[in-house]
């Protein structure tokens, strides 16, 4: 999965609702530059962080599993559920 762009997209929602914001509630010019300002950066870092913890859980996802991972003796494979079932009954 490609996670680069994913504090761009965060920084960009976050100022269009500050946009939104501004404008509804009429903010002067000044404050509106300032507030973006710390809205644009904090929500950067946390978009930074959540593409961290993706990137950490995807590299753990793409690990290869063997059967012996999955808990198979011997790399057996069950094909269809009538197997486990009749398992589950003795």
């Amino acid at each position: 999965m490609k996670t680069k762009q994913i504090p761009a997209l965060v920084t960009l929602t976050a100022a269009f609702a500050m946009c939104i914001i501004s404008y509804i509630n009429d903010f002067s010019l000044s404050f509106l530059i300032r507030a973006m300002f710390f809205v644009l950066i904090g929500f950067f870092l946390l978009g930074c962080v959540i593409k961290l913890i993706l990137d950490k859980n995807m590299s753990v996802m793409d690990e290869e599993f063997t059967a012996q991972d999955l808990g198979f003796a011997d790399g057996e494979i069950i094909e269809d559920m009538e197997f486990i079932e009749e398992d589950k009954e003795s």
